[in-house]
């Protein structure tokens, strides 16, 4: 059943494929950033957590153009106010 053959199989697939996605991923994650800094989307400055909160303090963050547009729903749904069961009839 799990002879010595069949766990090598089954493991080294699992790394190819792995790899194989890694691969993948990071070719299509790197042409969409060249993408995003060559359309001049891409912020050049490096904030951390503490000066991004400072800098968009009271307003949503920016959202790239291309994740915005690669989401198709750029719209916050409406709320059906009479459904909340803190609004009285």
């Amino acid at each position: 059943m799990n002879t010595p053959q069949s766990m090598f199989l089954g493991w080294g697939s699992l790394i190819v494929a792995a790899g194989v996605s890694y691969y993948w991923a990071k070719k299509g994650i790197d042409e969409r950033r060249l993408e995003l800094a060559k359309a001049g989307a891409r912020p050049t400055e490096k904030l951390d957590w503490r000066s991004r909160i400072e800098k968009y303090d009271g307003q949503p963050a920016p959202v790239p153009a291309a994740v915005a547009s690669a989401s198709g729903n750029n719209h916050t749904p409406a709320v059906d106010q009479s459904t909340r069961k803190d609004n009285p009839p």
